[in-house]
């Protein structure tokens, strides 16, 4: 067994794997990276210094002066907290274009590597098994159907105010993001043939925070 733990984690959107695996990681003492993160603190970057996002020079230029780092709570660039600002409506709007960028996903799939290098580390995204860490100690996928996703999005959004909440513009929002994340040419959301696909669908966050730490530990022991 490798000195420090590696933990691959892919899964479609909303299917639970940052929340489930941001839990697992502080009972294992693990440190935890969602790399959707490390994409929307460059959008937001490049918004803060009037890149235009439409021109992939533009989006490339800014890419070596990008110094990224977090915790287990926060994201920081050039040790700025970015935190608050990630979930940003001019972020959620233009990431697609850092997303998809090939020098920009090259960029931060060597940093990715770079983060989890000598650590007990779990790492979420959507090419995490197949392209950062394809040697990683274990890879899971997470799944879970649509109407399940929908249904938790709606009752999120309604829990936290937020309209307007209409299911079916829920529902097809994340069809088409799956869609998007499967069919993207840069890192395409794929399950691996030694992933342990974990479906979520009829599952609490508890029950499959569990499920997770008894695959873990079957592995490690």
């Amino acid at each position: 067994m490798d000195k420090f733990i590696t933990i691959a984690v892919d899964g479609t959107a909303s299917s639970g794997k940052s929340t489930v695996m941001k839990i697992v990681s502080e009972r294992l003492n693990f440190h935890f990276l969602d790399t959707g993160l490390m994409y929307r603190a460059y959008t937001k970057y490049c918004l803060n210094n009037k890149i235009n996002l439409l021109e992939s020079s533009s989006i490339e230029s800014l890419i070596k002066s990008f110094n990224f780092s977090f915790d287990n709570e926060n994201v920081y660039v050039n040790k700025v907290n970015y935190t608050s600002f990630l979930s940003d409506n001019d972020v959620v709007t233009n990431i697609k274009y850092v997303a998809n960028n090939k020098i920009v996903r090259d960029y931060m799939v060597g940093f990715q590597r770079q983060l989890a290098f000598n650590k007990n580390i779990i790492m979420v995204g959507r090419d995490i098994t197949s392209v950062v860490l394809k040697d990683a100690t274990l890879k899971i996928y997470f799944d879970c159907s649509i109407e399940s996703r929908a249904i938790r999005r709606f009752k999120q959004n309604e829990n936290n105010g937020i309209k307007p909440n209409i299911y079916e513009d829920i529902y097809q929002s994340i069809l088409k993001r799956d869609s998007n994340d499967k069919t993207r040419k840069e890192g395409p959301l794929v399950i691996t043939d030694n992933a342990w696909v974990l479906d979520t669908s009829n599952l609490s966050i508890e029950e499959a925070v569990d499920a997770v730490i008894n695959k873990i530990k079957k592995i490690i022991n």
